[in-house]
């Protein structure tokens, strides 16, 4: 008993001497991210990018979708907010991802090409000052 005390010490110990390691200056900011994914099965069980409704912050947050499907699968701008840049991402095959950073606030509305009758999701994109979190939130699918 006296021995699974001490290794629970020392484990203790450990973890906390790695929590207390201060980021090194000069490594590169990374952005937090927004990840959406279509889900194993989207192209075949007719389910959707999930999730299917996100919020994002300008400057903030990149946008990057994953397909975790067995399918190929496309991200192409419907409608999107004045002022903002259209995006589309080509053919994604199983485990490519593809990223964007948007820089209108405003509602942006996209669907899978491939799969339109049902691949169909939203991003909110709002303004540092409207937001209350720090790493954008998703919503339900």
């Amino acid at each position: 008993m006296l021995v699974i005390g001490a290794v629970l010490v020392i484990v203790a110990l450990l973890v906390v001497a790695a929590l207390a390691v201060p980021i090194q200056p000069g490594l590169p900011k990374q952005t937090p991210k927004a990840g959406i994914i279509m889900p194993s099965g989207a192209g075949l069980d007719q389910l959707n990018f999930a999730p299917s409704k996100v919020t994002v912050i300008v400057g903030v947050n990149n946008t990057v979708w994953t397909n975790d499907d067995s399918v190929e699968h496309t991200v192409k701008s419907e409608s999107i907010p004045a002022g903002a840049a259209p995006f589309a991402s080509g053919l994604l095959s199983t485990g490519q991802t593809f990223t964007v950073s948007l820089t209108v606030p405003g509602t942006y509305t996209y669907e899978c090409t491939i799969h339109p009758a049902w691949m169909q999701a939203t991003i909110i994109v709002v303004g540092a000052s409207n937001s209350t979190e720090s790493g954008g939130s998703g919503g339900g699918s």
